[in-house]
C-alpha cells in the first residue's frame, strides 16, 4: 500500500464546519425526543418538580461541557473523551473511560432506536388508527442510519440540522399553547380527580421539591436523567479531525448545544408539568409515557409532538452511531482495540468496520432485551403499557437505565482528568471546571442508582431489571479494567502510544 493510500485509510478529510458539529451535538442530545420521553423517565420520581431537575441537569452539563471545551481547545482527535482522559488522567483512566464511553453509547443507541420504533408506531396509530408493531420501524431505522452515515458524513449532519430546527420549533409552539391554557380542571389521566391549580399558567412549585409534593432524592434522580438528556453535547468533539478550525468550532458547538438544549428543556418540561398540574403530575406524569403529547390541546398537536419525537429518536441514534464508531476507530487506530476498527473506507473516508460493528451490537442488545425478559417484566418497566409497542418502550427504558450511570461515571472521570491536567500544568480554569463537573456527575450517579436499592414507595417491589442497573455498570467498568491490564501487559507498544493526538497546540 502506498503512503498516500495508507493515510487515506487512517486520516479523515476536513469537510465539516460549525453548523455540522452543532448538528451532531444537538442530534445526540435529541431535544425533541428527550423533551417528549426522557422528561417522563425523570418524572417517575421528580413529578411536577421535573423542571427543577432539568435546571440542575443543565448546570451540571455546562460544567462538564466546560471541561470538554477546554480540552478541545488544545487537543483535536476523533477519540474525544478517550483522548482527553488519556492525556489528562493517564492511560489506565483513558482506556477504562474510553471503553465505558463506547459501551454507554452502544446501550443508548440501541435504546433510542427502540424508542424510534415506539414513537413511529404511536404516530401511525394517532393518524391512521392502527397500532403497528414497533420492531418494523426499528428495522427501518437501522436501514436509514446505514444509508445516511456509511457514505457521507456531510449528508448526515445537514439532514440532522434541518430536522432539529423543524422539530424543536413545533414542540416549543405546542408547549407555549399548553402553558397559555394553564393546568386542567381535572386529571388528564383519569378525567375525574380535581386539579388544585386549575387554570394556572405560572406555578413556582415546579421549581421547589416540597411544594411539588416530591422528595429531593426524587429530584436528584430526575437530575440524572436530565443530564442524560444533554449527553451527546460532547459528541461533536468526535468530529474534531473532520472539522475546519476545530479548536474554535468544537468548544462553541459543545457549550452552544447545552445552552440551546437547556432553554428548550426548561420550556418543554415546565409546559408538561403545567399541563398535568404541578402537584397532580406526581401521579399522572409517570402514568403517561408520551409526556407533552399527553397534555397537548388536541389529537393533531399530539400527533405533531409524537412525530417530532420519532424523528428526533432516529437522528439521535444516527448521532450516537457517528460518535461511538469514531471512538472505536480512534482506539483501533492506536491498536488498543483490534486494528480492524482503525481503518477508513478508501473511497468514502468513513469508519465502515466500526460502523458495521455498532449496527451488529445494537441488534443484539435490542433482540436480547426483549427475548430474555418476561412479558410481565416488560409491561412493568414500560409503565403498564400492554400492546404492540410494549417491547419498544421497555427496551428504551431498560437500555437507557443501564447506560446512564456508566456515562455519568465517564463524566466523573472527565472531571478528575480536568483537575489532574490543571494541577499538572498550573491551569486554574481546568481545576475549577473539573471540580464542578465531578460534583454534578457524582450526584447524578447517586440519583440514578438510588432506586435500585430503595423502593420508590414503602413496600413497593424493586423490579429485577432495576436492581441490575448498578451491577451492569460495575461489570462494564471491571471488564474495562481487566482489558486495560491485559493490553498493558500484552501490547506494551500500543499502550505507550495511547491518547496520541494528531493536532495539538
Amino acid at each position: 500500500m502506498t503512503a498516500a493510500a495508507e493515510r487515506s485509510t487512517h486520516e479523515f478529510r476536513k469537510t465539516l464546519g460549525l453548523k455540522d458539529v452543532i448538528a451532531q451535538s444537538l442530534s445526540v442530545i435529541a431535544p425533541a425526543m428527550s423533551g417528549a420521553f426522557l422528561t417522563y423517565l425523570a418524572s417517575t420520581q421528580a413529578g411536577g418538580a421535573t423542571p427543577l431537575a432539568f435546571v440542575l441537569g443543565a448546570l451540571g452539563m455546562l460544567c462538564i461541557g466546560a471541561v470538554v471545551a477546554l480540552f478541545a481547545r488544545n487537543l483535536s482527535s476523533a477519540g474525544s473523551m478517550y483522548t482527553y482522559l488519556s492525556r489528562g488522567a493517564g492511560r489506565p483512566t483513558g482506556f477504562v473511560g474510553g471503553w465505558s464511553y463506547v459501551c454507554a453509547y452502544l446501550l443508548f443507541g440501541a435504546g433510542v432506536l427502540s424508542g424510534f420504533g415506539f414513537f413511529a408506531a404511536q404516530f401511525v396509530e394517532l393518524v391512521f388508527g392502527e397500532l403497528v408493531g414497533w420492531y418494523w420501524f426499528t428495522l427501518l431505522g437501522l436501514v436509514a442510519i446505514a444509508a445516511l452515515n456509511f457514505f457521507n458524513i456531510t449528508v448526515s449532519t445537514r439532514n440532522q440540522l434541518v430536522f432539529l430546527v423543524l422539530s424543536m420549533t413545533v414542540m416549543v409552539v405546542i408547549a407555549v399553547i399548553v402553558i397559555a391554557q394553564g393546568s386542567p380542571e381535572v386529571s388528564v389521566v383519569d378525567g375525574e380527580t380535581p386539579v388544585d391549580s386549575a387554570g394556572r399558567s405560572f406555578d413556582a412549585a415546579a421549581f421547589w421539591a416540597p411544594s411539588a409534593g416530591v422528595s429531593w432524592v426524587g429530584v436528584f434522580f430526575g437530575m440524572s436523567f436530565a443530564m442524560l438528556s444533554f449527553t451527546g453535547s460532547e459528541s461533536g468533539a468526535a468530529l474534531s479531525e473532520e472539522t475546519h478550525d476545530s479548536r474554535r468550532n468544537i468548544p462553541r458547538a459543545v457549550i452552544g448545544s447545552i445552552a440551546i438544549g437547556g432553554l428548550f428543556y426548561l420550556v418543554i418540561s415546565y409546559a408538561t408539568a403545567i399541563g398535568f398540574g404541578v402537584e397532580q403530575a406526581a401521579t399522572d406524569w409517570p402514568a403517561s409515557a408520551t409526556g407533552l403529547a399527553a397534555v397537548a390541546p388536541d389529537k393533531t398537536t399530539a400527533a405533531l409532538v409524537v412525530a417530532a419525537a420519532a424523528g428526533a429518536s432516529l437522528f439521535c441514534a444516527l448521532g450516537l452511531h457517528t460518535a461511538s464508531s469514531r471512538v472505536l476507530f480512534a482506539m483501533g487506530r492506536e491498536h488498543v482495540f483490534p486494528r480492524f476498527f482503525g481503518r477508513l473506507h478508501p473511497r468514502w473516508n468513513t469508519p465502515w468496520n466500526a460502523m458495521g460493528f455498532v449496527h451488529a451490537i445494537w441488534v443484539l442488545l435490542i433482540v436480547g432485551s426483549v427475548v430474555l425478559v418476561s412479558r410481565d417484566a416488560q409491561i412493568a418497566l414500560a409503565g403498564g403499557i400492554d400492546n404492540n409497542v410494549t417491547g419498544g418502550v421497555f427496551a428504551f427504558s431498560l437500555l437507557l437505565n443501564f447506560g446512564t450511570p456508566v456515562v455519568m461515571f465517564v463524566y466523573l472521570l472527565l472531571g478528575v482528568a480536568g483537575i489532574a491536567h490543571g494541577v499538572r500544568n498550573a491551569r486554574r480554569n481546568f481545576v475549577v471546571a473539573g471540580i464542578a463537573a465531578s460534583v454534578f456527575a457524582a450526584v447524578a450517579i447517586f440519583g440514578g442508582l438510588y432506586y435500585s436499592f430503595e423502593p420508590a414507595a414503602p413496600g413497593a417491589e424493586i423490579l429485577l431489571a432495576v436492581r441490575l442497573i448498578p451491577w451492569v455498570g460495575i461489570g462494564i467498568v471491571l471488564t474495562g479494567c481487566a482489558l486495560a491490564a491485559w493490553t498493558r501487559r500484552k501490547r506494551a507498544a500500543a499502550w505507550a502510544d495511547m491518547g496520541r493526538v494528531f493536532d495539538e497546540v
